[in-house]
């Protein structure tokens, strides 16, 4: 009961950040931060357990890469999984709970969206083994890497810059 009441109280948060019209979030500009960058090197850093919430985190890459296209640059990017997020990138439905199922959909739907644009997806070894996932049931989208620590540090020393998704 306590779940399903934390459940309700996320997304009552979540869905009142999304409320802001979109005309008051347009009006901000990155114009700054952004100025003479061709590129932006992106490494999105997801460990999330929540479903409710990695829903949301996929939501929040989808903006974040379109608004860095919007703004002129080409976005190189890479989505790190672990932790409990592993669970919703998985084939089947096995390995999430019934009262997740929607949002493991929604959560695989936005994997392939992210692959079809470019994005590498990858997988930590190390976290399928702690939760017990088969390497071999997991997306065709996703590409298993034997640890995703490993993954962060390469990528950060090639100039990404990290986007922590917790």
């Amino acid at each position: 009961m306590i779940g399903i009441f934390r459940k309700i109280i996320l997304m009552s948060v979540t869905l009142g950040l999304f409320a802001i019209p979109a005309q008051a979030q347009t009006k901000f500009e990155n114009t700054h931060s952004l100025e003479g960058l061709k590129e932006a090197r992106v490494y999105f850093d997801v460990s999330v357990k929540d479903d409710d919430l990695l829903a949301v985190r996929m939501e929040l890459i989808d903006r974040t890469v379109t608004q860095i296209e919007q703004a002129g640059l080409k976005v190189t990017g890479v989505i790190g999984i672990r932790g409990g997020a592993s669970r919703f990138i998985t084939t089947g439905d096995s390995y999430v709970l019934a009262e997740e199922l929607d949002n493991k959909r929604k959560i695989q739907q936005w994997v392939k969206r992210f692959a079809d644009w470019g994005l590498l997806v990858e997988q930590c070894a190390i976290a399928a083994e702690i939760f017990d996932i088969q390497t071999t049931d997991f997306l065709p989208e996703v590409t298993v890497v034997g640890n995703g620590y490993i993954s962060l540090v390469g990528y950060q020393a090639k100039g990404y810059s990290v986007v922590p998704m917790d």
